[in-house]
């Protein structure tokens, strides 16, 4: 029901420029006019807005995020223009000042081969608490957060007259359905729609193609700490369970759920399940630090996955949140299931 009043209020009345939206905690929203000043107060948001290419609207971003640096670098083309530049990266006229100033133009000529700095966003500090002082410095017009922890942000956000979008998707169909959900709000539903769309035939391509296939590797996903003695892992209800299930592997951890399906096992569980592959994340370039646990534990010696060094890398920054970019990482672990048989 949720998901059909979203759909149903996103294209709801446009009496001037009037849009009321439910967010994914179920808040009405209204804007009441156009959205140009954006603050993304979560990572996995600023990736929805960068895969948008509308980072020119956002203004205001937490130290966590990597989407979005402070400035666009851009190497005037042909047939440029300042307004078209602008206009291709998301930016509102209201910033033509600031482009100009960041750039020392007296006016708006530009040469072809110049190199522009266009001006993106500042950081506002943590994710929770929120630095409310600094996010009323820069006037958005939103502030898009995520649920759970984030939540209570909104009260405070709303004290102070800021209106703030819950983006909380759990579910590959539900970050598809955000793209829409931003892009209209940020005045870009044909572009959302085109790139919702896109993504949408990658995931059906990839789980298609697996669909059928018999004999499907045993796997699970494992995100280890200090040592191995506690492992999180992701069961039914989160959105990695389905990944793995799109990409041909047989989840050893399905049968099982918690909050927001994940839960924490002991090695045990690991040793009675007996895995043919494990899934780790990869935070870095070279990053092995979760396979190098797992294949030095005595525990495991004896476990197929170790054994036979069927230990599979994926990016951990992009696979730990709900947003576009978790379909590169589908792809990716759809290609690595694939190379086990």
């Amino acid at each position: 029901m949720k998901k059909l009043l979203t759909i149903l209020f996103v294209v709801v009345a446009l009496v001037s420029f009037s849009l009321t939206v439910i967010d994914d905690i179920g808040r009405v929203v209204t804007f009441e006019t156009s959205v140009n000043r954006v603050i993304c107060a979560a990572p996995s948001i600023s990736d929805f807005i960068s895969n948008l290419n509308l980072k020119g609207k956002v203004v205001g971003v937490t130290d966590w995020d990597t989407s979005i640096g402070n400035e666009i670098s851009y190497t005037v083309k042909k047939g440029d223009t300042l307004y078209s530049i602008m206009q291709k990266f998301g930016y509102s006229d209201a910033r033509l000042n600031e482009i100009k100033k960041a750039n020392n133009l007296k006016n708006n000529s530009l040469k072809i081969g110049m190199k522009l700095k266009l001006p993106l966003a500042e950081k506002i500090g943590n994710m929770v608490p929120l630095n409310i002082e600094k996010i009323v410095s820069l006037n958005p017009d939103v502030v898009f957060l995520t649920g759970g922890f984030q939540e209570p942000e909104v009260k405070k956000l709303e004290k102070y007259g800021i209106k703030a979008f819950v983006i909380n998707p759990t579910s590959f169909n539900e970050i598809l359905r955000d793209v829409s959900v931003i892009g209209t709000i940020l005045g870009k539903s044909k572009e959302a729609e085109k790139l919702s769309s896109s993504l949408r035939a990658k995931v059906i391509s990839i789980a298609k193609s697996n669909s059928n296939k018999k004999n499907k590797p045993r796997v699970m996903y494992a995100m280890v700490s200090n040592n191995v003695s506690t492992i999180w892992t992701a069961g039914t209800g989160s959105f990695t369970n389905e990944m793995i299930a799109y990409a041909g592997g047989l989840n050893l951890v399905a049968p099982y759920t918690g909050n927001n399906g994940w839960l924490s096992v002991g090695p045990e569980f690991v040793v009675n399940e007996n895995p043919d592959a494990i899934i780790v994340p990869s935070y870095y370039p070279g990053d092995t630090s979760s396979k190098d646990k797992l294949m030095s534990a005595e525990q495991f010696k004896d476990v197929n996955a170790i054994k036979n060094g069927k230990i599979i890398l994926i990016d951990g920054n992009k696979a730990s949140q709900a947003s576009p970019s978790l379909i590169n990482v589908l792809e990716d672990l759809n290609k690595k299931i694939g190379e086990l048989n």
